[in-house]
């Protein structure tokens, strides 16, 4: 994960009151996940893309790009 990307997901997992994360994917890697946290981050992380990720045409603005990387690389980590 890119440190642009590990910022923009830690600012989203504080946001929403799952900073707890943040100290497994810090110490053992997004990989060390159980399948309910990579559930819950996934959960997140939609919503958010829903919330603030699309342009008017329903396609991915910037922040809406950003936030489908990462919910590759969280779901690569299942």
């Amino acid at each position: 994960m890119k440190t642009v990307q590990k910022n923009l997901l830690y600012c989203v997992l504080e946001r929403y009151q799952r900073g707890h994360y943040i100290e497994i994917i810090e110490k053992q890697g997004e990989d060390a996940l159980d399948s309910e946290a990579v559930e819950d981050i996934l959960d997140v992380l939609s919503s958010l893309f829903m919330e603030i990720g699309l342009k008017s045409n329903d396609e991915p603005n910037k922040i809406g790009l950003d936030l489908e990387g990462l919910i590759d690389i969280i779901n690569d980590a299942e």
